[in-house]
């Protein structure tokens, strides 16, 4: 097991129910722990999910329901269940009349599956309990990307959204172990994601670190980081779209799938998502909810680049640049990224042209005993950052003097040393200063500072 003592910010169970659960009202919980419901609203919303092909709600429905009309490819669940329980895939018919063929491979008979569904009837796998429905419903037709990881299942995402921002994402890949279902508490592996990209990191797999698995189309092992998921942007806006279409859900995990035809389709919408994703990160929820408590979320678009700025893990750039630190002067000249379309005012400003991007150069301050960056707000301004839809959030504080100021917070993108570095930075008066820019110890990673050479404020 991993020792999460070394971890900063991991939120713990005890935390995740007295406190953010508590941001979930018994009707969200009723929504999300009805699987017809959140089907039926989500749907009414826009958001795409797996097409219903049955209900039953009691025996006689169950008993009257014409099984040799379904081709295959289709899921038996529990409308209530929890943590995959009670659910069976069929791939497609069996050999012989009255067989169907799970994803392992395994033979069912119509009478088996008929007994299976009188058991989620009866509440063997509600989460309360109680009797509960059943549902059959298509199953999703796998993206051809991932296909080449998996044989005994349909992967999914699972992302975690707390005030309208994704916090957290794993991607979770069945196994024979976990009988085809995504969970990893039955032996799925989970790939951690960096939500800025959509690119693999971590993997883990019953609580243990795992680093490679297997591609089934080049026959052999690959790393587990350095996936890239397709779809990514729409992913995170179908996740972000959930929770806005049942706002009564202030903490919620959302499975989304991958339909080759369809794209991403919600499976499921969990009002008490596990904390096993923290590991698959690397990363504590606890911290980056802190991050987002609070802010006024404008759109989904806003949503997702709060996620890209705040929450990057610029794991993959560290694993694609494979160089050793850098080391850098008190002083360095960077380059920043202007908005498309802008022209900047100030004849002082050349702009650089690389590939699509368009750049000037900046002198910056290298200053360790800070922790965030930061840009004079009038440079800000003639370089067109700082207008009202790019500020992110604003950040409270206090001057030396006990005033109570708010300083607006954008996303930037700009290179040091031929780095991209994608941020979130302070807008502050650096009037008096000699640098426009100062660059703090949270975008210094991978970087070595000379000790001689800080003359400039």
């Amino acid at each position: 097991m991993l020792n999460l003592k070394k971890y900063r910010k991991f939120l713990t169970k005890n935390e995740r129910n007295k406190v953010y659960l508590r941001k979930n009202s018994s009707k969200g919980k009723g929504i999300a722990d009805s699987k017809y419901k959140t089907k039926k609203l989500l749907s009414k919303k826009g958001v795409g999910v797996p097409n219903l092909l049955a209900r039953f709600k009691n025996e006689e429905q169950l008993l009257n329901f014409r099984w040799e009309d379904l081709e295959g490819n289709f899921v038996i669940k529990p409308e209530s269940g929890y943590g995959g329980e009670g659910i069976i895939i069929i791939r497609k018919r069996g050999k012989w009349a009255g067989e169907w063929q799970k994803m392992n491979g395994e033979i069912i008979s119509t009478q088996d599956m008929q007994l299976h569904c009188q058991e989620i009837l009866a509440g063997k796998y509600s989460l309360h309990s109680t009797p509960d429905s059943v549902l059959v419903e298509e199953r999703i037709k796998i993206h051809p990307f991932f296909l080449a990881l998996t044989r005994s299942g349909t992967p999914d995402i699972r992302v975690i959204v707390y005030n309208n921002v994704p916090v957290m994402a794993m991607f979770r890949i069945p196994t024979e172990k976990s009988g085809g279902k995504a969970n990893l508490h039955q032996g799925a592996m989970g790939l951690g994601i960096d939500l800025a990209t959509g690119i693999t990191t971590f993997g883990v797999e019953k609580g243990v670190m795992i680093y490679r698995i297997y591609d089934f189309n080049k026959k052999k092992k690959r790393k587990v980081n350095g996936i890239k998921i397709p779809f990514w942007k729409e992913v995170l806006e179908t996740a972000v779209k959930c929770q806005q279409a049942i706002p009564s859900l202030g903490f919620v995990g959302v499975d989304v799938v991958l339909d080759k035809e369809k794209g991403p389709e919600v499976l499921e919408v969990n009002a008490r998502p596990g904390l096993s994703i923290q590991l698959c990160n690397m990363a504590g929820l606890k911290g980056r909810i802190e991050k987002v408590d609070g802010i006024e979320v404008r759109n989904v678009e806003h949503a997702i680049t709060l996620s890209k700025y705040l929450f990057g893990e610029k794991f993959f750039e560290k694993i694609e640049e494979k160089e050793k630190n850098k080391t850098i002067d008190s002083l360095e000249t960077i380059k920043i990224k202007i908005p498309k379309g802008f022209k900047p005012k100030d004849n002082d400003f050349k702009i650089i042209k690389k590939g699509k991007h368009r750049m000037i150069e900046v002198e910056a301050k290298i200053d360790t005993g800070a922790l965030r960056s930061s840009i004079d707000e009038s440079l800000a301004k003639k370089l067109g950052l700082s207008s009202s839809d790019k500020v992110l959030y604003y950040r409270h504080y206090r001057s030396a003097i006990g005033r109570a100021h708010e300083r607006p917070v954008i996303g930037i993108n700009f290179w040091l040393k031929g780095k991209k570095i994608s941020t979130t930075i302070n807008v502050a008066n650096r009037e008096g200063l000699n640098t426009r820019f100062l660059i703090g110890r949270r975008d210094l990673d991978g970087f070595l500072i000379k000790a001689k050479g800080n003359k400039k404020k």
